[in-house]
């Protein structure tokens, strides 16, 4: 499942200045969300989000939570992660 970020969220930098996609050639774009595994910010346009069963060691096997984790990464990750 692939979903895109909303339109109100834009990240600002250290410095109070908006952030741009890494991944958009050329042209600045607006970040709205930064990939978990390099740390590459993302448009809404690049970003990738899926929801993983989220799973913990409990005692002596896994225990699965009811509601699956956001997990939010770029194009290079995320085929990375699923080839």
């Amino acid at each position: 499942m692939d979903h895109r970020a909303p339109d109100r969220a834009v990240l600002t930098g250290e410095r109070g200045e908006d952030m741009n996609c890494y991944d958009c050639p050329g042209t600045p774009g607006p970040a709205v969300a930064v990939c978990i595994r390099c740390g590459a910010a993302l448009c809404r346009t690049h970003v990738h989000e899926s929801h993983p069963p989220t799973q913990d060691i409990s005692g002596t096997g896994r225990a699965s939570h009811e509601k699956p984790a956001r997990h939010i990464t770029c194009g290079a990750c995320r085929a990375a992660e699923t080839s």
